[in-house]
């Protein structure tokens, strides 16, 4: 069995880059969101937080982001551990929009990554992790969650 070929067979980030559209939007309204964490404005709040009171698994991750752009890595891993991977996410989205044969190559390196490795399941599973240990932290009192 290869990895790619889990419960449903689906291989996440090659369909989304397969799908010009969607990968468009997607990437927009991350771009966005991240410059906005950059102004006094601030990002777009959190729908699932404003309709639980609970962060989601990527609260955070605008503001983790730009520290991490401004080189304040201690300050982004503080805030969310994710920041690197949500901007090589963008990136790699960007990349993968690209027209010819640049894009054309980044999708085939995502679409070998993901048919011979587990890496986007684990990475979303880790993210799932690092959000419960967030809960589980804050409940004994130490204030990471931060929204």
């Amino acid at each position: 069995m290869r990895a790619g070929d889990g419960p449903a067979g689906r291989l996440l980030l090659t369909s989304l880059l397969e799908s010009p559209g969607l990968c468009g939007w997607i990437l927009g309204a991350g771009a966005a969101h991240v410059a906005l964490a950059a102004t006094p404005l601030g990002g777009w709040r959190c729908p699932f937080y404003e309709s639980t009171g609970w962060p989601c698994p990527g609260c955070g991750l605008g503001r983790a982001s730009i520290l991490l752009l401004r080189g304040e890595v201690g300050k982004s891993l503080h805030l969310h551990a994710f920041a690197s991977l949500l901007l090589l996410v963008l990136a790699v989205l960007g990349a993968g929009l690209l027209p010819g044969p640049r894009g054309e190559k980044v999708r085939q390196v995502v679409r070998a990554v993901e048919e011979r490795t587990w890496f986007v399941p684990a990475v979303l599973g880790g993210l799932l992790i690092y959000w419960l240990a967030r809960f589980a932290l804050d409940a004994v009192g130490f204030r990471a969650l931060v929204v």
